[in-house]
């Protein structure tokens, strides 16, 4: 099958999407011993020059070039009408360029179809990629797909789950692929060397960990101390893995709330709070979240501090942050 020209990505869910970018290059390589080099830009800023420069110039050496260009969702119309002109001269009869633009629509499934607003509906770009078969429809998850896609995932870990550990981890976490690898992950760590679990181990958690109450409680005072104590009365020092990765995936979301679209599983209640928060909290001590975390991280897988050291210490670390206080949380 010939390469696409240029083609158009619908997926709600940013692992997802990277995923199947991954197994489109892999499926049309571009030569014996070439390799695709990516280029990536983003919809939620004004388009690069560079990307143009990629798009209409050839280098004195042929360099096969995948221009990767995500939430196009969110160019303004007229930048999508200039988008959409300079690539379909591609439809016309240019599929042996050497650059192949994968265009990604980050926006909401329902009923395993995407919304789109009209006028990308409309666009003459999606309507020839529409009619030469380079539309590529990659639904998110659903709660109902959540079994299937963990009983799939987890052997890519080398975990041999139990039916029951599978239940626990589809009823424990959003459906976020995302998400799934970073729990996944961290049960890996903690399985045994044919891939089980011992037994008890908490699975799917995430949500009962209290990071969702965590951080505006950290902007309002007090309560913030309780939720800590529940939080290591739920989990524990030997989860501060999930912990983390649910850190991360909140700092994300708050992060995609001030600089482009949210993810598709947001009711429009959830994410409006996210919005409110993010602008709260502004973009710096967000940014600091990502440091904190991975400090956390590196710190017990190199040895430096124990599970439950690492734990209070990004507890620490995160009240000095929101709270401008230099007394860590009470125990």
């Amino acid at each position: 099958m010939s390469r696409p020209a240029f083609s158009l990505c619908l997926c709600p869910d940013s692992h997802l999407l990277r995923r199947h970018l991954d197994a489109l290059l892999a499926a049309h390589p571009p030569g014996e011993k070439a390799v695709w080099q990516r280029f990536v830009f983003w919809g939620d800023e004004e388009i690069s020059p560079a990307f143009w420069e990629h798009l209409s110039l050839q280098p004195l050496f042929a360099i096969p070039k995948a221009l990767i260009f995500r939430h196009i969702q969110a160019l303004p119309a007229q930048d999508l009408r200039r988008l959409s002109a300079a690539l379909l001269p591609l439809a016309e009869g240019r599929k042996d360029s050497l650059t192949w633009p994968l265009l990604c629509l980050e926006v909401v499934f329902d009923r395993g179809k995407p919304r789109l607003p009209a006028h990308l509906q409309h666009l003459p770009l999606y309507l020839a990629a529409q009619k030469n078969g380079w539309l590529d429809l990659v639904p998110g998850l659903t709660p109902a797909a959540m079994p299937a896609h963990i009983r799939a995932e987890a052997p890519r870990h080398g975990l041999k789950l139990t039916p029951g550990e599978i239940g626990l981890l589809a009823r424990g976490l959003p459906p976020d692929a995302g998400v799934i690898q970073a729990e996944l992950a961290r049960l890996a760590f903690l399985a045994d060397g044919d891939g089980r679990l011992p037994q008890g181990t908490p699975c799917g958690q995430a949500q009962a960990a209290g990071i969702y109450d965590l951080l505006p409680a950290l902007q309002r005072g007090g309560e913030a101390t309780a939720i800590w104590r529940r939080i290591r009365e739920d989990r524990g020092g030997n989860t501060v893995f999930a912990f983390i990765a649910q850190l991360l995936r909140e700092a994300r979301l708050l992060w995609q709330s001030l600089f482009g679209p949210l993810p598709a599983f947001l009711s429009p209640q959830a994410a409006e709070g996210k919005r409110i928060l993010a602008r709260s909290l502004g973009a710096a001590r967000l940014a600091r979240i990502w440091d904190l975390a991975l400090q956390a991280d590196k710190g017990i897988k190199s040895g430096e501090r124990n599970p439950a050291q690492a734990f209070e210490m990004l507890s620490a670390e995160l009240f000095l942050l929101f709270r401008g206080s230099h007394d860590p949380p009470g125990t």
